[in-house]
């Protein structure tokens, strides 16, 4: 099995591309932040970086509501590409192809409406599910439904 899940923080605005058949696609990279204590009492904090590409409907969306610091949570799987540099050198990189995310933050979309917290699950994109017909998602959660904010602590979270 090859999955990752990860809640981190986006580190650069999402700029959107298109390939020569006008397919959608980005790339961006999301921040999660390690805190701990060493033996030794010092507190430590350890970033890590990870490289995510998605492609279709969900690049499209997630570059309509999330920007440079948004928080989201992504569901993926890991792929390795390799290359030849200019150098000739044999290059390789481990990056993770989005399945789903999560709104993390409640956030505003153009339309002034709250985007609200809930889980977003597009579908893997496949050329099998591409050719079919989406509907439109819809992004209203009613305030019943969006989770109560709890004041937590992030040196006692576990992971």
């Amino acid at each position: 099995m090859n999955k990752v899940m990860i809640l981190g923080t986006i580190t650069a605005d999402i700029e959107l591309k298109y390939d020569n058949e006008g397919k959608v696609r980005t790339s961006f990279s999301i921040a999660y932040n390690k805190k701990y204590t060493k033996q030794s009492g010092e507190l430590v904090e350890k970033v890590s970086f990870f490289d995510v590409s998605v492609f279709g409907r969900n690049a499209e969306i997630i570059n309509q509501y999330f920007r440079k610091g948004s928080r989201i949570g992504i569901t993926g799987e890991l792929e390795q590409s390799q290359w030849k540099a200019q150098d000739g050198t044999n290059r390789s990189k481990v990056s993770i192809r989005l399945e789903q995310f999560d709104f993390i933050d409640k956030s505003e979309n153009s339309q002034g409406q709250s985007a609200g917290a809930g889980q977003y699950g597009g579908q893997p994109d496949n050329p099998q599910y591409q050719k079919q017909e989406r509907p439109k998602p819809t992004y209203r959660t009613p305030q019943s439904a969006v989770p109560p904010t709890v004041d937590v602590n992030e040196d006692e979270i576990p992971f």
